[in-house]
């Protein structure tokens, strides 16, 4: 148990909430980049023919969008990252079920994981600030 001197004051209590709003505007620009990454990849890598380009190119658009959204002010705004997290979700199965070539596949079985962890990370900052417990 720590000793003070009776004339200083306490020290002040921890922040518990602290540094929230920086851990919710680094995990949304992540997810900016995911998102722009998304929609550049067909023509970067070279989809085939077959490849959905569309599907990568409207998620990504989609989830670029949100993330900006939470970088814009809405940081204890859960909701937006957790449509980020369903998107990420279906990435993964796109990956599985629509996707013809497997350098498709991995993009979207990658990014479907950052984006996924990522947004969690972020509605987890969000549920903290708001002083309900993290996801």
């Amino acid at each position: 148990m720590p000793v003070y001197d009776a004339a200083a004051p306490p020290p002040p209590p921890p922040d518990n909430r602290g540094g929230w709003r920086e851990e919710v505007a680094s995990l949304s620009a992540l997810n900016v980049v995911a998102g722009i990454w998304l929609i550049i990849a067909p023509w970067v890598l070279n989809y085939a023919p077959g490849d959905p380009k569309w599907n990568d190119v409207v998620f990504g658009a989609i989830v670029a969008f949100l993330a900006f959204v939470k970088i814009g002010g809405a940081y204890r705004s859960t909701g937006i990252s957790i449509l980020n997290a369903a998107i990420g979700v279906w990435l993964f199965i796109a990956a599985f079920t629509i996707d013809a070539t497997s350098t498709a596949s991995w993009n979207d079985i990658i990014l479907g994981v950052i984006v996924f962890v990522l947004a969690i990370g972020s509605a987890g900052a969000s549920e903290r600030a708001a002083g309900r417990p993290a996801l």
